[in-house]
């Protein structure tokens, strides 16, 4: 008896696996590659070896642009294969505006620490709140463009 239930527990586990990868493929047409790249349509979406994300022609070596943000180059990707050149560069832009604060941020954080003058510290503090701000700014508007061109 007991057998018989966890076959049929498989079984279920085995449909809603399915269901769910199929709803999946509907929302977000891409193949992930073994290596954690991404292809999308004729587009590759791949890891440097700076860890920043190239956006490739997938059957070329051609380099089309670099990401930090691997999100963002999934979305160039979108934007690139339908021709949307303005949203491509705005993508471009967030992403560089998203890392410079984020790599602000750690510094910041890192050099506070170390501070030992009140004035250096209320000014990095200050700093440090700014580019915390931004950064989260940055990242909530690269995801909800990226729930916009996905969803």
């Amino acid at each position: 008896m007991k057998n018989t239930n966890k076959k049929h527990k498989k079984i279920a586990v085995k449909d809603l696996a399915e269901q769910f990868a199929n709803e999946f493929n509907k929302q977000l047409p891409v193949t992930v590659l073994p290596d954690g790249g991404i292809v999308y349509k004729k587009y590759l979406v791949r890891q440097l070896k700076t860890g920043n994300w190239g956006l490739y022609n997938h059957g070329s070596k051609h380099l089309i642009e670099e990401y930090y943000l691997k999100t963002c180059a999934l979305m160039a990707a979108k934007s690139y294969n339908s021709l949307q050149l303005t949203k491509f560069f705005e993508i471009k832009q967030l992403d560089n505006r998203y890392w410079a604060n984020h790599s602000d941020l750690q510094v910041y954080k890192k050099n506070i620490k170390t501070a030992k003058d009140l004035d250096r510290y209320i000014i990095l503090l200050n700093k440090l709140e700014d580019t915390e701000y931004k950064t989260q700014h940055f990242k909530e508007q690269i995801s909800r463009m990226f729930k916009w061109s996905f969803v």
